[in-house]
C-alpha cells in the first residue's frame, strides 16, 4: 500500500470527510474511476502514488465529492512523479471521461470552498 504521509493532515481529514458524506452512488463512482485509471497505470508503486496524489490535489481544491476524480486526471500531467506516465494520463483521461459522460456525471467540479 502507498503511503498518505506527504498528504498533511489537513488534507487527510477533507478527503476522509468527504468520503463520509457521499452517497453510495458516488462513492460507486469514484471507485470505478480509480480502477479504470490504475488498469492503465497499473497498481504498483507509481500507479498508486499517481491517485494518492490526485486525492491530494481534490482536497486542496475543495471538492464535495470524490466521484469528481476524473475531472483532476489532466492536474496529474503536471506532477513530476507522472513522468513517463504521461500518455498512460491522457489515455485514462480519455476512458474516464467516456466513462463519466455514459453515467451523466458533471464535467464541473462539486467544489466546496475552505
Amino acid at each position: 500500500m502507498v503511503s498518505l504521509d506527504f498528504i498533511d493532515e489537513e488534507n487527510k481529514e477533507r478527503i476522509l470527510v468527504t468520503w463520509k458524506r457521499m452517497s453510495e452512488s458516488d462513492k460507486a463512482h469514484f471507485i470505478n474511476q480509480v480502477a479504470l485509471a490504475m488498469s492503465i497505470w497499473g497498481s504498483d508503486k507509481k500507479g498508486k502514488r499517481l491517485v494518492v496524489e490526485i486525492l491530494r490535489i481534490m482536497a486542496e481544491d475543495g471538492t464535495k465529492t470524490l466521484a469528481d476524480f476524473g475531472l483532476y486526471l489532466e492536474k496529474a500531467l503536471d506532477l513530476e512523479e507522472a513522468s513517463g506516465l504521461d500518455e498512460n494520463i491522457k489515455r485514462a483521461s480519455l476512458i474516464i471521461e467516456g466513462y463519466r459522460i455514459k453515467n451523466a456525471l458533471s464535467s464541473e467540479p462539486h467544489r466546496e470552498l475552505f
